[in-house]
Formats: C-alpha cells, sequence, structure tokens
C-alpha cells in the first residue's frame, strides 16, 4: 500500500466530470419494453430501520486497520461482518 497522499484532481477534470454526460444514438439503451415488471410506487420502498447503519467512531489497532484494508475495497463492511458475527456466537452462549 502506497504513503502517498491521492492525487487531486484538476479544475479541468472538475468541470468536466460536472459536465452532463451525453449519448449518441448508437450508444443509447432501449427503453424495457416490459416497465410494468415492478410494482406500483416500488420506488418509494424504504429500508426497514434495521437494515440502517449507525455512524460511529471507532479506534482500532493500525495492525488491524491494515489487515482489512489489504483485502480491498468494503473493509468497513467486512468489519462489520466479524463483530456481527462476533455478537451472534455471544448471544448463543447466553
Amino acid at each position: 500500500m502506497s504513503d502517498e497522499p491521492p492525487k487531486r484532481l484538476s479544475l479541468a477534470q472538475k468541470r468536466a466530470l460536472a459536465r452532463p454526460l451525453y449519448l449518441d444514438d448508437a450508444s443509447r439503451v432501449e427503453a424495457d419494453e416490459e416497465e410494468d415488471a415492478f410494482p406500483e410506487g416500488w420506488t418509494k420502498a424504504v429500508a426497514p430501520d434495521q437494515m440502517r447503519k449507525k455512524l460511529i467512531s471507532l479506534r482500532v489497532d493500525p495492525e488491524v486497520l491494515e489487515f482489512f484494508k489489504a483485502q480491498g475495497p468494503g473493509y468497513q463492511t467486512r468489519m462489520n461482518a466479524v463483530l456481527y458475527a462476533y455478537m451472534q456466537v455471544k448471544k448463543e452462549i447466553s
């Protein structure tokens, strides 16, 4: 893993990312004819409360953080999965 800070985007790169993307006719994807494949009102669906995560500040040893980060993107999700598994085992014991 590199100790270099992430490179900053130039002003031109930021402007290019802010511009809308227009596709030519050859690149356009045709609309799906089966628009009724989803039940009406599905776009208003809300995730159940138990699925929402809480934002916290957690101090961990540098070695622990590096271990999870070394496995690639999604390290926080993996750390949560390990804590969840630990919680399940403790619940079974109790």
